[in-house]
């Protein structure tokens, strides 16, 4: 047989006569040897060629070029100890070629396959081929990594008593938060199928159907503008769904995984024993993000209180406004790092949220420094310093504004800024963060319409009676959901929550959002139905397969972690996805592109 694992040539091999298989790596000629470095996968095989044993040989390997795909037969020799590679496996042996076969050819290679990577080729042109780009060291263990993170899970999910169950991937359209991926129906003209944006609806029927406990390495399918950390069009995550379960029972077995699989996938040290718990609001108004990385400090506090009733007119105005903020970031010992233009760079980014301006105050060694402090009266100065606990040294940073959406997106990135200019954040930690409590109803910011923060089918604190109260009482904005989610490092990594079981309660919350009870009827019918044959209580989670694996391995794109994916574009270079397709095609599914 073929011998296609270098690494398990070595010395105890000496004298045999063996077949090996691969890519060529490098062809040398040295003082009459050929030496030819035959690459399987990522491993190295020194094979050499003796003119004076082999003329023909010799003169076939005259032909050959790096990328070529070789068959070799030939005797395990020893190497000279001067010629011992102890970087490789096989370092300490090579083949003396006795039969090769060329078995293909190979073009010269659009680009390095071998580059560092400061000298990476583009992405676009990796991924046109990314089949060479497979050839990358790099890429194949980031390959073998997504492989055995995935082994590792079904092992572990199977181990804690988990079914594995494919659920659909002609489905329903569903609101689960992103666009729809539509696909028409040739048999039922005007009707379309939606693939899954995840198996939501069919991991919680089978819950209805008996079953404990539910996972599935999920396919799905979300049509969402390109980040750098989200995958065009589709991509997998790990799904589960548990009997009996609430929130407390979620967070232990996050808690266990995190601990006995993802962190053995990574060099990377986590800075606890247990998943940080926070609640969504605390979350938003420290950090100004529901996914907060805090693998350094950094919280802003409230600053209403201090300003109530100070002669600083607009923060004080402020003070009697419940959905204004005024958030204060105290900066120890940093007030001489932050330079004029420094000061500027924060406030450009406050502007491009929509702030007229960033209060702030220096304390220097000859004294705090602030533009407000005219406003604020000497008293009030040293109130403001008393009750942040300013030190000299110190800066002090303060945003305000009547709408706590805006304060918030600003906090995030200035606080994320702040972070990268002093140097705080350390790549080689984990910091993972359960956030917890979400609303249940949010407003869009253009239209003013109400409608689902987070997942529909969740349950809320309070059940339908408090869901009936916020309505006639205006506060639906302040209802909370049992709904969870965990970043790590900045990255969302885990949704999930606890389900809601009951069908008149989900058709009312469906109804406040702008379904009638004939759309409900239509796209959920078969959950409400579910639901009146009687259910356990039961909830779930998805962990999202790619960005923790970008996470778990340094990369900065998910793309690096994604056998083909599409580029910042949503387009496959490789195969010009998505393409027009023919008349004939279209006249068959009833479609007329205008």
């Amino acid at each position: 047989m073929l011998n296609i694992n270098f690494s398990q040539i070595n010395t105890q091999k000496i004298g045999q006569t063996i077949q090996v298989g691969g890519f060529v790596q490098t062809i040398r000629d040295h003082g009459g040897l050929i030496f030819i470095d035959l690459r399987s996968e990522v491993e190295l095989l020194q094979c050499v060629i003796d003119p004076a044993k082999n003329p023909d040989i010799f003169k076939l390997a005259e032909e050959i070029n790096n990328e070529y795909v070789l068959k070799i037969t030939g005797k395990v020799i020893a190497r000279t100890p001067e010629n011992i590679n102890p970087n490789l496996s096989s370092g300490e042996i090579e083949i003396e070629i006795e039969n090769l076969e060329i078995v293909a050819k190979a073009k010269n290679l659009p680009f390095d396959i071998h580059a560092n990577e400061k000298n990476l080729a583009g992405e676009d042109i990796r991924l046109k081929y990314r089949y060479l780009d497979f050839r990358r060291e790099k890429l194949k263990k980031l390959m073998w990594l997504r492989h055995n993170l995935i082994l590792k899970t079904r092992n572990w999910f199977s181990k804690e008593g988990f079914i594995e169950v494919q659920t659909p991937i002609l489905a329903n359209s569903s609101p689960e938060g992103a666009r729809d991926y539509l696909v028409p129906s040739r048999i039922h003209p005007g009707k379309f199928f939606a693939l899954p944006q995840a198996p939501q609806q069919f991991k919680q029927l089978l819950m209805v159907g008996g079953f404990n406990k539910y996972f599935q390495i999920a396919p799905c399918f979300r049509d969402e503008d390109p980040r750098a950390d989200r995958a065009v069009g589709d991509f997998y995550q790990i799904d589960a769904e548990i009997a009996w379960a609430d929130e407390n029972d979620i967070y232990e077995l996050s808690n266990t995984f995190v601990s006995e699989v993802l962190t053995k996938f990574t060099d990377k040290k986590w800075m606890d024993t247990s998943i940080i718990r926070i609640n969504h609001q605390d979350a938003m108004e420290k950090y100004g993000s529901d996914k907060p990385d805090l693998r350094y400090d950094l919280a802003w506090v409230d600053a209403k209180t201090v300003f109530k009733n100070s002669g600083f007119k607009v923060f004080a105005d402020l003070c009697e406004d419940k959905n204004a903020r005024i958030q204060a970031l105290v900066i120890k010992g940093t007030v001489d790092k932050f330079s004029r233009s420094d000061l500027d760079k924060i406030q450009d980014i406050g502007r491009s949220f929509g702030l007229p301006g960033i209060a702030y105050i220096q304390y220097f060694q000859d004294g705090a420094k602030s533009p407000i402090f005219k406003f604020l009266g000497e008293e009030k100065t040293r109130e403001v310093q008393k009750f942040f606990g300013a030190e000299t040294g110190d800066l002090i940073l303060f945003l305000a504004n009547s709408d706590k959406s805006i304060v918030h997106k600003a906090q995030d990135k200035i606080r994320q800024h702040i972070g990268l200019k002093l140097n705080l954040i350390d790549d080689n930690l984990l910091r993972y963060v359960w956030i917890e409590n979400f609303p249940f109803f949010e407003k869009d910011e253009k239209t003013g319409k109400i409608d689902f923060a987070h997942n529909p089918f969740s349950v809320w604190h309070g059940g339908l009676e408090a869901l009936l109260d916020a309505e006639k009482n205006g506060t639906l904005m302040d209802l909370k959901a049992k709904q969870y989610d965990v970043a790590v490092n900045g990255y969302e990594v885990l949704s999930g929550g606890v389900r809601n079981p009951n069908p008149q309660a989900l058709r009312e919350a469906f109804r406040i959002v702008g379904y009638t009870y004939e759309e409900i009827e239509s796209k959920f019918g078969h959950m409400m139905e579910a639901y009146e044959y009687g259910a356990p209580s039961h909830a779930g989670f998805a962990w999202g397969l790619p960005r923790n694996l970008m996470v778990l391995a340094g990369e900065t794109s998910i793309r690096e972690v994604i056998p083909f994916p599409k580029n910042g574009s949503g387009i496959d270079p490789m195969t010009n996805a998505p393409s027009e397709v023919s008349p004939k095609q279209l006249t068959e599914l009833g479609i007329k592109v205008d």
